[in-house]
């Protein structure tokens, strides 16, 4: 009996040691510092200097002899919490090609080119033709300034990189390129078949047990490469320790010592006519290697703008991870080298519980600060409290704004695009929460940045500076960054700015205004027609919406600028879109023609008839005047509306230009039924609207403005109207398009225009809690 009882026992005990085992392969070992030569009471030291710092840390972890003898985390910034990595990313991006180095799947050697033979230019010059991977892993492609912000910014990265002229040969000059990193992560997705993130999965996320990490992508499903990683404070230090280790992990060669050595080493010197005084007080002018840099101390590192670094310091056998934001990277790399460095050389301690104890309690109680003085709640607050604020400022994104207090909280929703975003703040203190809003980024500019990221973790604090002025600071703490939105209000109104904390000198600076507070207030669509038949048309029509009112674009799929128009309508998809189907070409100097045979429509030329009802300065040239056939206008139209949801998939209704939906009963109800076929609404015939009861003609620019504010007050609340013009500039192109009839185009459209982006004007529709709508809120408001 006893010896079933000890068996049973033993396998109780051997089962717990083999989970704790597994357990402990998931992290890495942990040490106290003195059993690995470092002294507690000097780390204590080196965390303070930290902390009394400029630089705003979020983590640190800090390795000898391959265990953990120090990690931190700056509340709210938490160990089991992604961080973004910002340029880390490109040492995970250059390893996915070590690894297909391994696997002899290609060479360092091969040509850039060949992997992409479908997206070259029609002119490939010597220097693209000579580019290697080498070249790509050592920044050194050649191109005279860094093309990344141009490039992330089309829908084609590959193309664009392969476009922009290289004045260098590859291999010669250091050019810092995150571009390039990309194409590193295009090539890997190429070859393997995978994604650069799925495709690290199985050789070095899985064996180092780093998961529920991220990786942004482009517009075409490709990882970034140079950028948008995120993942743990532990798993950058485990990448750092795999490299210190030449490539083993659990006594397992992961990846070959030969790709490490190859990687960590200098490929080329970022300047090397720099003087040796200036070479030797930084870390940038070391050496760059594959997608790393090298540093001063024989180090090297990855490392990530505002202060993400993985540092390996092979002397010492070390590896210290950071996560910050700070303007100086090299001022914090000087505290590493002048405060912890000299650690690892002091003599080797004693054991010390004592100071083991005060290390570890300081590591467990350090906090991100808010930058408050304790303040007193101004007059303002319940004033304030529950209003809305419309953003009067001619921009897109921002919408209105409500503040509500509530004791100690304070709780601000942000409208962008009518979607509310809902942000809480401590009074004085950080209060942890989460948001929809998109905080700071520094390539928030590329296409698709953060599309996978749907919440965002942060922490609020709100302070008031005066009465007039209430300060609300965002912590993004998944990322480097704050933000601080600033309300200072003066009479009934609000200025707001909006300040990023990597770039306090360029804040947005919005004029705000209270909105009138209604139940089922008045809806107003403000329709720009006509996109695509001139390039100074597109830009008002561009301008109409990015800096003005405009809710809706009408497109005619058959004109000659419609490829420029699809185009920047890709670019911004919050726009709502509508086909204006046309069926007339009616300017002396511009022409367009039918998709489709339709010889009832065309003229003797082959081009549509200039007018659609009979015109005395143009006899016989309308459609009216002519045998035009029911099937040859459904044909026409479906051309059209194939052609418009090929390049813009989000269509969602069907105008009439020039009344080309309307003026017959059975083209009318053919419009209809073909519409319904395309899951389209048809909105120039029996579309629940009113128009607004305004009149512009003969009027100037300023008076047309007035008049619309007057028209304002005739607004029923509950109902839907609609404003239909045409936007342009008063240029040459717009000056020689004209007919007999309508000489002043130009003078006209420009004044369209201006009533569009109207300061005044949305003042004047925001204070009133008018809603600008497109035509698909308004249905779904009915």
């Amino acid at each position: 009996m006893k010896s079933i009882a000890f068996s049973f026992l033993f396998c109780i005990l051997l089962f717990n040691k083999q989970f704790a085992t597994a357990q402990d392969n998931n992290s890495l070992p942990r040490s106290t510092p003195e059993a690995q030569g470092v002294s507690s009471e000097s780390l204590i030291r080196f965390i303070d200097t930290l902390q009394n710092s400029p630089h705003e840390f979020h983590s640190i972890m800090i390795l000898r002899h391959g265990k953990v003898i120090a990690e931190g985390w700056w509340k709210p910034f938490q160990p089991n919490l992604v961080h973004t990595m910002y340029s880390c990313s490109k040492s995970f991006t250059a390893t996915a090609i070590g690894f297909l180095v391994a696997e002899k799947k290609l060479t360092v050697e091969d040509k850039v080119i060949s992997f992409f033979p479908d997206k070259l230019p029609d002119n490939i010059s010597d220097h693209l033709k000579a580019l290697r991977i080498r070249d790509l892993l050592s920044m050194s492609v050649g191109q005279e300034e860094d093309p990344t912000w141009a490039i992330v910014q089309s829908p084609d990265w590959i193309k664009e990189f392969l476009k922009t002229p290289i004045k260098f040969q590859p291999g010669t000059a250091f050019l810092y390129n995150s571009a390039a990193t990309y194409m590193l992560s295009a090539i890997v997705q190429k070859v393997s078949g995978e994604k650069l993130v799925d495709f690290l999965q199985p050789r070095l996320f899985a064996p180092l047990h780093i998961k529920e990490i991220d990786w942004e992508t482009d517009p075409q499903g490709i990882n970034t490469g140079g950028w948008g990683l995120r993942l743990k404070t532990e798993d950058m230090a485990k990448f750092g320790q795999l490299f210190l280790q030449k490539g083993i992990w659990q006594s397992k060669q992961i990846i070959p010592a030969a790709w490490i050595e190859e990687a960590s080493t200098m490929k080329i010197m970022q300047d090397p006519s720099a003087p040796e005084e200036k070479k030797s007080k930084s870390d940038w002018l070391q050496g760059y290697c594959y997608q790393m840099w090298r540093g001063r101390h024989n180090s090297f590192r990855g490392d990530g703008a505002f202060g993400q670094y993985i540092l390996v310091i092979p002397d010492e056998d070390v590896v210290v991870a950071i996560t910050s934001e700070t303007g100086d990277m090299q001022a914090e790399l000087d505290m590493v080298w002048d405060h912890l460095l000299p650690i690892f050389q002091e003599p080797i301690p004693k054991a010390n519980a004592k100071q083991q104890k005060r290390l570890k309690n300081k590591l467990a109680n350090l906090s991100v600060k808010t930058g408050f003085q304790s303040s007193g709640e101004a007059n303002q607050a319940a004033t304030i409290s529950g209003k809305t604020f419309g953003i009067v400022s001619l921009q897109r994104g921002l919408d209105s704004l409500r503040i509500n207090f509530n004791k100690d909280q304070c709780r601000l929703t942000v409208f962008t695009d009518s979607v509310p975003h809902e942000l809480n703040f401590g009074k004085n203190q950080w209060l942890p929460g989460t948001t929809t809003r998109k905080g700071p980024y520094l390539v928030s500019a590329a296409k698709n940045n953060r599309n996978e990221l749907t919440t965002s973790k942060i922490a609020g604090a709100y302070t008031w500076k005066d009465d007039h002025t209430l300060d609300m600071k965002i912590l993004y703490y998944e990322s480097p960054h704050t933000e601080t939105i600033r309300c200072i209000f003066y009479g009934d109104s609000m200025r707001l700015e909006n300040i990023a904390s990597f770039d306090p000198a360029h804040k947005a600076s919005l004029k705000t205004v209270p909105v009138e507070t209604k139940v089922n207030a008045p809806r107003l669509i403000m329709r720009g027609d006509d996109m695509g038949f001139s390039h100074s048309g597109n830009l008002a029509l561009e301008q109409s919406y990015s800096k003005g009112i405009e809710t809706s674009i009408e497109l005619l799929a058959v004109s000659p600028w419609f490829p420029e128009a699809v185009k920047w309508l890709a670019d911004h998809p919050n726009i709502e879109v509508g086909l204006h189907f046309a069926i007339t070409s009616e300017w002396d100097n511009i022409k367009w023609r039918p998709l489709t045979d339709a010889p009832s429509l065309r003229n003797a030329d082959g081009y549509f008839y200039p007018m659609l009802f009979p015109n005395k300065n143009y006899p016989k040239h309308a459609v009216l005047e002519n045998a035009w056939k029911l099937d040859e206008l459904e044909k026409e139209l479906r051309a059209q509306i194939i052609l418009a949801k090929k390049y813009v998939p989000r269509l969602n209704h069907i105008s009439g230009h020039m009344g080309s939906v309307n003026f017959d009963p059975q083209v009318t109800a053919m419009a209809k039924r073909v519409a319904a076929s395309y899951n389209l609404d048809l909105v120039d015939a029996g579309f629940p609207v009113t128009w607004l009861p305004v009149n512009l003609q003969n009027k100037t620019p300023e008076q047309k403005i007035d008049a619309f504010i007057a028209s304002l007050s005739q607004l029923q609340d509950g109902k839907t109207y609609l404003f239909v013009e045409h936007p342009g500039l008063n240029d040459a192109e717009l000056q020689a398009i004209h007919h007999i009839g309508y000489e002043n185009v130009a003078e006209d459209r420009q004044g369209v225009t201006d009533l569009f982006t109207s300061e005044k004007l949305k003042e004047a529709i925001v204070r009133r809690g008018i809603q600008l709508v497109g035509y698909g809120k308004a249905i779904s408001a009915e």
